[in-house]
């Protein structure tokens, strides 16, 4: 044990070290973000949603399916993620010259056949839905298009915020991770007319896949028996059959399944899918043995523990209580090591839908993997020492509470367009998946509700952060301790 504390107390100075060195001389991630850069000087006071009269500062994006219903919608007595992923053809305009309002009358800068459904889980309910968009060439292959200025890519995820009552959720988290994390997904807010109805607003997301500028892994190679992939943990899809029997899994220690996303299921094989499933589980094994934190077999040899860490952070100031269950992320090039990327704040900060999300009380270290992690006394140190230094910077107070704010003036007249259309959902209930209680009456409600309870979760924070040590301590881990 002697041997340990002194293996522990080292590694405590050089994290401290490391932390010194890097808030001096790492640079900070550049990323663009919209509110800050497009077309922040164009006055829009249009509140019109009448094709004829339309206008917006922000992107336009119209889709024309002929007609077509746009699968994906569950019907009464169904499941959401029983859903096939079906999709039909449709016709897609985007409108986003820099330096103008934009109107259906323009020409648009991208014209392109596409594929469309309906995405998401629970969301598939929601009047507002989101869409999966595949562009296409008119030979049928994919189209890689740079879509408001982001990296060009085939296919891309178009967020319709409806739970969300400020519509900001997604597209603040993941600009605010994309600052401090290796990757994030892109975003841009738009609108959206379907079938010439006016949507409301969106917001364009990258998808989480292979691609220079979104995940930059080694490409598959089909003569290689090993490979980069990406896998997502998540509620079990009749219709996704490449699932990993991985060893969390055939343990029962969790209770969603990773699904391989890369290889793409046209590319996977039996064979690869074994290699991914011996490959998750060496980390797993690592992570749930007695040498968990040994610096020869412990978990530290298997993941980029700084990114876990980020990860941990992120979706505990967030409350995004989903983070490390459902929709989880992890992604490894061939020759590097295990990482997160974060995904879907639409529940974060007490916006779920049926039961109120407490300010108090860590959530992540019940979370697999995590709750071993937290075991180890050099893990929480550094997640304790990166929170002290996000809240001086970035995550203060004043920075968030001042991107709230610039978003929602940036936004402008398109909240009270969107509103036109979906101001019924600040109206008594009609969905049986909301609490009643939990109802947001007003935009302005909305907003308040979102910083209070932000700051007040922050605040709890910053009056606990440091019992996190409690989890590592030797009189909780005596059984896993060497």
């Amino acid at each position: 044990m002697n041997n340990r504390k002194k293996y522990v107390g080292g590694t405590f100075a050089l994290f401290g070290l490391l932390f010194l060195l890097t808030s001096l001389i790492s640079p900070k991630i550049r990323r663009y973000e919209q509110h800050r850069s497009y077309n922040t000087e164009i006055e829009d006071t249009c509140l019109s949603t009448d094709p004829e009269s339309f206008s917006s500062k922000l992107p336009v994006i119209t889709v024309d399916t002929a007609g077509q219903e746009i699968p994906g919608r569950p019907k009464p007595g169904e499941r959401a993620h029983d859903q096939e992923d079906t999709m039909i053809c449709a016709q897609v305009q985007i409108r986003e010259t820099e330096g103008t309002l934009h109107r259906l009358s323009d020409e648009p800068e991208l014209d392109s056949g596409a594929e469309i459904r309906v995405r998401g889980n629970s969301s598939r309910w929601f009047e507002k839905t989101g869409y999966l968009l595949k562009f296409l060439k008119e030979d049928g292959t994919e189209s890689k298009y740079s879509i408001m200025g982001m990296e060009p890519e085939s296919t891309w995820v178009l967020h319709g915020p409806y739970l969300d009552k400020t519509m900001m959720r997604n597209y603040m988290w993941y600009n605010l991770s994309g600052q401090i994390m290796e990757w994030a997904p892109d975003v841009r807010f738009c609108e959206l007319f379907l079938n010439g109805s006016y949507q409301g607003i969106y917001v364009m997301t990258e998808h989480i896949d292979v691609a220079e500028g979104r995940l930059d892994l080694t490409r598959y190679d089909n003569r290689a028996r090993i490979c980069s992939y990406i896998v997502c943990a998540d509620r079990e899809n009749p219709f996704h059959s490449t699932y990993l029997d991985n060893f969390s899994w055939y343990t029962l220690k969790s209770e969603s399944r990773l699904e391989v996303k890369y290889p793409g299921k046209n590319k996977i094989t039996p064979e690869l899918a074994e290699y991914i499933s011996r490959d998750f589980s060496e980390f797993e094994k690592a992570l749930y043995s007695y040498d968990y934190d040994s610096l020869r077999y412990g978990y530290r040899n298997y993941i980029d523990t700084g990114n876990f860490v980020d990860y941990f952070l992120i979706n505990e100031m967030a409350m995004n209580i989903d983070a490390g269950l459902y929709s989880t992320y992890f992604y490894k090039d061939v020759s590097g090591k295990l990482k997160l990327a974060v995904w879907d704040f639409n529940n974060c900060v007490d916006n779920y839908q049926e039961n109120t999300t407490p300010v108090e009380g860590f959530f992540m270290t019940e979370r697999p993997w995590f709750y071993m992690l937290v075991k180890d006394e050099a893990f929480t140190e550094r997640v304790i020492m990166r929170y002290h230094s996000l809240r001086r910077g970035l995550f203060s107070d004043e920075a968030l509470t001042t991107y709230i704010d610039d978003v929602a003036d940036y936004l402008g007249s398109a909240i009270a367009r969107n509103n036109q259309v979906w101001g019924s959902s600040f109206l008594p209930l009609r969905d049986p998946i909301l609490d009643p209680e939990r109802k947001i009456g007003s935009f302005e409600e909305a907003m308040d509700q979102y910083k209070s309870t932000l700051l007040a979760r922050l605040d709890w924070l910053d009056k606990n952060i440091e019992t996190l040590r409690s989890y590592s301590h030797d009189s909780l881990n005596k059984e896993y301790n060497h």
